[in-house]
C-alpha cells in the first residue's frame, strides 16, 4: 500500500444517520400495511351488505315482505359475533343466540370468515317507528322508509381493537347510499 492513501471507514454519525432512515421507512410501511389492512376490513364489510341487500329484495319478491333477522341494530344484535372487534375473524353459519329470525332465509353467507358483525332489521309499510341511525354526527331521517316496507342493515366492527370510535355501515332499503361512520378507525 502506499504511504498516501488512507483507509475510508463510516463514522458513528453516519452510520446512526442511516438507522434513524431505516427506522423510519419501516413506521412508514407499518403505517400503510394497517392502513391497507382496514380498508380490506370495510371492503368485506361493503360487500356483505350488498349481498344482504339482495337477498332481501329477493325474499320480498318471492314472499311480499322483508326478513327481520336480528333483535336490533348495534352490539349485542350482531351476527356472527356480538361484539366484533377488528382483530378476530369469525365462521359464518353458527347459532345466533340474539337474532329474531334466521339468516339461512336471506341465503347469504360469505365465503370466508369475516371481522365485522352484521344485523338487519326490517318492517312493514306503515310502520310507526324504524331505528335510529346517526351518519357523521347527524341522525338520519328514517320517516320516508316508513311509508312502504323497508329495511336497514347494518355492519358494526371495533377495527382498531381499541374500544371507540367504532366502525358502522349502514344500507337502507330505499337508497343504493351506504351511509360508514368512523371510516378507517
Amino acid at each position: 500500500m502506499s504511504a498516501g492513501r488512507k483507509q475510508r471507514a463510516f463514522t458513528l454519525i453516519e452510520s446512526l444517520f442511516v438507522v434513524v432512515i431505516i427506522g423510519i421507512m419501516a413506521v412508514l410501511a407499518t403505517v400503510g400495511y394497517r392502513k391497507w389492512v382496514i380498508q380490506s376490513h370495510e371492503a368485506e364489510a361493503q360487500d356483505m351488505i350488498s349481498n344482504i341487500r339482495e337477498a332481501e329484495e329477493t325474499f320480498k319478491a318471492e314472499n311480499g315482505a322483508y326478513v327481520n333477522v336480528s333483535g336490533g341494530l348495534e352490539p349485542p344484535n350482531m351476527y356472527p359475533q356480538p361484539s366484533p372487534v377488528g382483530t378476530i375473524t369469525t365462521q359464518w353459519g353458527g347459532p345466533c343466540g340474539t337474532c329474531a329470525g334466521s339468516w339461512t332465509t336471506l341465503n347469504v353467507a360469505p365465503n370466508a370468515p369475516v371481522v365485522f358483525g352484521y344485523a338487519v332489521v326490517a318492517g312493514a309499510a306503515g310502520s310507526t317507528t324504524a331505528p335510529a341511525i346517526t351518519w357523521n354526527g347527524q341522525p338520519v331521517n328514517m320517516a320516508p322508509l316508513l311509508a312502504s316496507a323497508w329495511y336497514v342493515v347494518e355492519a358494526y366492527c371495533d377495527l382498531n381493537a381499541q374500544g371507540t370510535p367504532d366502525t358502522q355501515i349502514y344500507g337502507v332499503s330505499n337508497s343504493n347510499l351506504l351511509m360508514m361512520n368512523n371510516e378507517g378507525q
